[in-house]
């Protein structure tokens, strides 16, 4: 079975979104392991953002297996994203945007598409007011002819901003993501301590530190006690959060130290300032080290002797 996950020019770097830790194009490519597909093509800017997206993949190496990068200019069709990754000249290939994530059957496509003659089909969920619409599969049989619809079993949405990715990932957090027969769900890599509470391998949550559901603490991260984390708080891998910040609806990027009575609100905080969770507009920097900073990582020797590692 063939895909191609395709860019779109609006929501340009969408791969990267972070999405409960994983990048989306982490969680696509879960989604479609676990569907059956073989082989994926990925359709990549010749920019910044698509060489950071390769990256990403290489590094993960039973989910990069068969999957070849189309680096393109501009935008193209999925049919010639198809054939510059060598898909067989008649075969029925998917077409998944780079936006979109979900659980749905999409294996379904496959068992319909030989006895109706389909070759392409695209996957479109509806736009994001609840990210548990049901997906949907529209069946193309020829640039002019019929277009067919269906719904798979499953959600699906867009994730087009930081925004959108933390309302999803709390859903997940908080296990409030629709999963009928036959369908997998959003693996989480952390452990639930309590209810809506993940807490990632070697985080610290120390004593004191007040938590409200949906909350996930990231790889290697460290929340003092005396920090107000929640709802609605994603944690980044080796991130720091001190004695008396407060972070509310807000994502913390991977080794970022959020200071001693910072409050993070509706926002994205990073070692260089804040950002909207919108995705529009640069990132406003505090102009305080004290307030946000890059955590200078240490060895894991001094990490024991300071107690924040076992």
């Amino acid at each position: 079975m063939f895909v191609v996950i395709q860019r779109s020019a609006a929501t340009p770097g969408a791969g990267l979104l972070s999405v409960t830790g994983p990048p989306l194009v982490t969680r696509q490519l879960q989604w479609l392991r676990g569907s059956g597909f073989e082989k994926v093509a990925i359709d990549i800017g010749a920019d910044a953002h698509g060489e950071e997206l390769r990256s990403l993949v290489a590094q993960q190496e039973a989910l990069a297996r068969n999957v070849v990068f189309v680096p393109t200019d501009s935008l193209f069709p999925p049919g010639v994203i198809a054939d510059s990754a060598g898909f067989p000249a008649h075969a029925p290939f998917l077409v998944l945007p780079d936006t979109v994530v979900g659980n749905a059957d999409l294996a379904a496509f496959y068992r319909r598409a030989p006895d109706r003659g389909v070759r392409v089909g695209r996957l479109t969920p509806p736009p994001a007011v609840e990210p548990f619409a049901p997906a949907e599969v529209h069946l193309v049989t020829a640039a002019t002819g019929p277009v067919e619809t269906e719904d798979l079993p499953g959600w699906g949405t867009h994730l087009e901003t930081p925004g959108a990715a933390l309302r999803l990932a709390c859903k997940a957090l908080l296990g409030r993501l629709p999963q009928p027969e036959g369908t997998s769900r959003l693996l989480i890599h952390a452990a639930e301590r309590a209810p809506g509470v993940w807490v990632a391998r070697g985080a610290l949550l120390q004593r004191g530190a007040e938590v409200y559901p949906p909350v996930l603490i990231g790889p290697q991260a460290l929340v003092c006690g005396g920090a107000r984390i929640g709802p609605g708080a994603l944690i980044g891998a080796r991130a720091i959060i001190e004695r008396g910040a407060t972070l509310v609806n807000a994502v913390v990027e991977e080794e970022t130290v959020v200071g001693e009575g910072l409050e993070v609100r509706d926002a994205i905080a990073t070692p260089d300032g804040l950002a909207s969770l919108d995705g529009t507009g640069p990132v406003l920097p505090l102009g305080d080290p004290r307030l946000l900073a890059r955590r200078r990582l240490l060895s894991r020797a001094a990490l024991r002797l300071l107690g924040l590692s076992r």
